[in-house]
């Protein structure tokens, strides 16, 4: 089918869906001539494009890029307004030209928000395309994502490599299930480990320096650490702004606030009192038994233990508060991002 919408917030395979679309329907040679990338035009513009014809042998393809004509807008009144916009007549000369697009003319529509079938232009448009949705999946911590493990092994699988279950773990907690990081460390894992094929969970958390340094900071950060972790803070901070890294510590002493929990009372239901030794348990075999009761890996709830088990769940309970305080004096503009980063990881 010679038109295309591709619509969803997964941006990265969007990407890649657009790079594999014209690899595949533009000869280069004629590229300059049967290539054109618009953004974001409005219907008549697109109207007065569809009609066109490729140069020489070969396909054309137009691309319609960050186009907003198919998407959710952020509100109800955006969306009255979006509609308002096409009016019948535009519509009506859009669908005309939809139904008369050339053969080997193929026209893609790139909407980087998910895909609303209740707009009047894209109910339109779904009589004539193939609509491929990029939905951006939900991510919680420490649950299984079964798709998006499936996926890491494929991309591996690109480079020529197998990977472990826990390094697809490792990946998918310590980004967040940004495939787009998540690709380029696979990369970086297949073509560190030449000739050897199998990426383990050794090798990602060696090479994956960025967020080494994210749990560098809460490493130093729990560890008492403070010159240390603003250090980290440093680099982080000159890579980007503190909101993600402010998400990241709320993530993570969410986590450890769990985690502790769980562990405390774990120890306070075991045997003791008068003539009752209680039993010692490795944190190993503890990090087994907190991670059964918190639906959480094994391998992560021990690296958590160890780096809080100094902690006391009151004192996490008291920073995780001091966060959201810090956090909202941000979103409220009464402080800088850094500043509150810089008061939190020194206070």
């Amino acid at each position: 089918m010679p038109v295309i919408v591709l619509a969803g917030e997964e941006d990265f395979l969007l990407g890649r869906r657009i790079a594999e679309l014209k690899a595949e329907l533009v000869d280069p040679q004629w590229e300059a001539f049967n290539y054109v990338r618009m953004t974001n035009p409005d219907l008549q513009t697109i109207n007065d494009n569809l009609a066109s014809l490729p140069f020489g042998s070969g396909n054309k393809m137009i691309l319609i890029d960050r186009c907003e004509l198919f998407t959710k807008k952020k509100s109800a009144k955006d969306d009255s307004e979006s509609d308002s916009k096409a009016g019948k007549r535009e519509l009506d000369d859009f669908n005309s030209a939809l139904s008369v697009v050339a053969e080997n003319t193929y026209v893609v529509f790139a909407c980087p928000h998910n895909f609303d079938k209740n707009l009047k232009t894209s109910k339109t448009i779904s009589a004539h395309a193939k609509i491929e949705e990029f939905v951006r999946q939900k991510y919680y911590p420490g649950s299984r994502k079964g798709n998006i493990e499936t996926w890491c092994r494929k991309e591996a699988k690109l480079h020529g490599a197998t990977m472990d279950d826990e390094a697809i773990y490792y990946l998918v907690d310590s980004t967040e299930a940004d495939l787009r990081a998540i690709a380029m460390e696979i990369e970086k894992a297949a073509t560190y480990l030449l000739p050897e094929k199998h990426i383990t969970l050794e090798v990602v958390r060696k090479l994956s320096s960025y967020h080494s340094h994210v749990f560098t900071l809460a490493d130093a950060w729990a560890a008492g650490n403070k010159q240390e972790a603003l250090a980290s803070l440093d680099e982080l901070l000159s890579r980007q702004s503190g909101i993600p890294i402010i998400a990241f510590l709320h993530t993570t002493m969410s986590r450890w606030l769990d985690t502790k929990a769980c562990a405390d009372k774990l120890l306070s239901d075991m045997p003791g009192g008068a003539g009752v030794n209680r039993r010692e348990i490795s944190i190993t075999e503890m990090a087994r038994k907190v991670a059964y009761e918190i639906n959480s890996r094994d391998w992560l709830v021990e690296t958590d233990l160890k780096r809080i088990r100094n902690l006391s769940l009151s004192w996490l309970v008291e920073k995780r508060m001091r966060l959201c305080e810090l956090e909202n004096l941000v979103k409220t503009g009464q402080m800088s991002d850094k500043h509150a980063l810089v008061s939190f990881i020194a206070g």
